[in-house]
């Protein structure tokens, strides 16, 4: 789960815009913690107040995000508020710092202060009745506060963070004096329960990595940790950039001098955070704030300062303030936080038809509000589908904008109303949002049943009707009907229609989302100069489901049969009536030459003759 740092194309497009929008970034829980011995602010406090600014917008890692934690030491009782108010000054709009349990017991005031936690509220809620003070010699005290994770429910979503000043010196006495301190710091972390999240931090005044005080705090145990830095020795110049005090040479008002040569400030995280899940130290992003690495055993600011490479007068700033604010630097770590499960599905599904291959898209996201991806854990995620909704699936995602696109098959066997289920789970430590229950709910409908009658199945039918001759254009009215039609059931739409031979016409009808009422298709014969008689045609009918996916089609076949009556009217020169005109009838004519015989006077001039003739021959054949 642990992967590199690197700062995305994209992070730096959002910061851009942000910065010509002029607008606020919203709070996010990746988490930057500090802690920073302010010397009983013996320093310069705008030069403190300079150091806060500073820490909100320090990207050495990569991206920048304003501390969600301070641990501070040598804060006397006066000093808390005075602190809050440059915090609260140096931060960006939006970021609000408030005070955690602080007390000072005893004479902690007048021996160089006690411990002090600030944190955010929109991210962070202490649980006050956790604090705890623990006696470490020497008139000083260690503190223990816990801190949860705002909008998260897991209780690994915490963490103890202790803070201490142990005793200062070379002695054997002073070193007798810290290793107690750190028992005494150890026997309350190994109370804890068995995996919990514990970050043991503070100006320790170690000196080797040897000293019993820091083996005690990296020895085996339920509050064992785990230097980021490693357990070899960081003494000496080839172990500079690991150093913490004095970024200053000289003595000067009550603030220690003797240059970069010591690692006195830890930052120490029990073994649960350096696994990768859920809350866990960022690797090798852990620093001593505005150490170039240079310095050794010199002011921080003597000469150029190269923290931020590639800007000597911001790194040069820095140094400055530095040199000015305390006699210690900053050390600073950054923290991932837990997955935050985001998934979306449809709510409604609408209507699927019956066997069609149906599904309902869900979307995983990983909502962990952070910088870049790689501040929060990467949400591993299994889905599944319940009562109608079939299928699972598993898959991972980064925090930051990316999401899982998956399908999930809709159970379309039987007809009637589903109401679907998807379940989104995660395993990750301290996840928030498993199980995530999300609901889909549509109908599985039947197919359309086209027919040409309301009560029975019919798709080919023959529409009789009688017409007189020489009536006009007449109309003929179809209804087609989808058959038992009900809310579990498609509409049914026509796609085409063809049109019959004439005399035979389509004309049109309403065609599609037919349901409980037919439609009435019309078509049209023209009767002019048919002879009486049947004439016929046949029209073809495309019918569908309503447009689903897995809609089928049908064809309808409407033949119509008209039957046209009226007068005969004999064909002229056929006079025996066989419907031809030949011989036989030119025999007739002929027999009844020069007479007023009507059947052969065709010309109705009273007298069979040539003109009668000549319309017989006309039509002979």
């Amino acid at each position: 789960m642990r992967r590199p740092i690197v700062m995305p194309p994209w992070c730096a497009v959002v910061a851009a815009v942000a910065a010509l929008l002029g607008t606020v970034a919203p709070a996010v829980a990746q988490l930057r913690v500090v802690n920073y011995n302010v010397a009983h602010l013996g320093g310069d406090l705008d030069a403190l107040e300079d150091v806060f600014a500073a820490l909100n917008t320090d990207d050495r890692p990569g991206f920048a995000v304003a501390p969600q934690v301070y641990v501070l030491q040598e804060v006397r009782t006066n000093d808390v508020s005075t602190i809050l108010a440059r915090l609260n000054a140096a931060s960006p709009p939006g970021v609000v710092y408030s005070v955690g349990t602080y007390t000072s017991i005893g004479n902690e005031d007048g021996a160089a202060g006690a411990q002090a936690m600030f944190y955010r509220a929109d991210t962070f809620q202490e649980t006050i009745a956790l604090h705890k003070d623990i006696f470490t010699g020497a008139s000083r005290y260690a503190d223990r506060w816990h801190l949860r994770l705002v909008g998260y429910s897991s209780p690994a979503a915490s963490f103890y963070i202790y803070s201490a000043h142990l005793k200062a010196g070379t002695a054997q006495a002073d070193q007798d004096d810290r290793a107690d301190g750190a028992d005494a710091i150890r026997d309350d972390a190994d109370a804890l329960p068995n995996g919990t999240n514990i970050i043991i931090c503070g100006d320790m005044n170690i000196y080797t990595n040897t000293e019993p005080a820091y083996q005690r705090f990296i020895s085996a145990g339920n509050g064992q940790t785990i230097d980021p830095l490693g357990s070899g020795s960081w003494a000496g110049a080839a172990n500079a950039i690991k150093h913490s005090q004095s970024p200053r040479l000289p003595n000067v008002g009550g603030l220690t001098g003797g240059g970069m040569d010591d690692r006195f400030d830890f930052q120490l995280p029990s073994g649960e955070l350096h696994d990768g899940g859920g809350i866990a130290l960022l690797p090798g992003v852990y620093r001593s704030v505005g150490n170039d690495g240079a310095h050794y055993n010199d002011s921080i600011n003597a000469g150029n300062n190269t923290y931020y490479p590639g800007q000597t007068s911001r790194s040069n700033a820095l140094a400055d303030d530095l040199y000015n604010a305390s006699d210690h630097v900053p050390v600073v770590a950054e923290y991932q936080v837990p997955a935050v499960i985001g998934a979306v599905a449809p709510p409604s599904f609408g209507r699927v038809l019956q066997n069609a291959a149906a599904t309902v898209t869900v979307v995983i996201t990983n909502d962990a509000a952070v910088i870049v991806p790689e501040g929060a854990d990467e949400l591993d995620f299994t889905v599944a589908g319940a009562n109608g909704i079939g299928g699972t699936f598993g898959g991972s995602v980064l925090a930051g904008g990316g999401a899982a696109v998956h399908v999930l098959p809709i159970d379309t066997a039987a007809f009637g109303p589903v109401s679907g289920t998807i379940n989104v789970t995660s395993a990750n430590e301290a996840v928030e949002g498993s199980p995530t229950v999300l609901g889909s709910s549509g109908t599985v409908v039947r197919h359309a049943a086209p027919s040409f009658s309301g009560r029975a199945p019919i798709v080919d039918v023959i529409v009789d009707r009688t017409f007189e001759a020489d009536s006009g254009v007449r109309t003929i009215e179809v209804d087609v009907h989808n058959l038992g039609f009900d809310a579990l059931q498609a509409l049914l739409d026509i796609d085409a229609v063809s049109s019959p031979d004439a005399p035979f016409s389509y004309v049109g009808g309403d065609a599609a989302d037919i349901g409980a009422a037919p439609v009435t298709l019309t078509y049209a014969v023209d009767t002019a100069g048919l002879a009486p008689g049947v004439v016929e045609a046949t029209s073809t009918l495309l019918v569908s489901d309503e447009d689903l996916p897995g809609e089928m089609q049908t064809l309808l076949s409407v033949t119509f049969s008209v039957t046209i009556e009226g007068d005969a009217r004999p064909i002229p020169g056929d006079l025996d009536g066989d419907g031809v005109v030949g011989p036989a009838d030119l025999a007739i004519l002929l027999a009844a030459w020069g007479s007023d015989d009507p059947d052969a006077d065709l010309d109705d001039d009273g007298a069979v003759g040539p003109t009668d003739l000549a319309i017989l021959l006309a039509n002979w054949g």
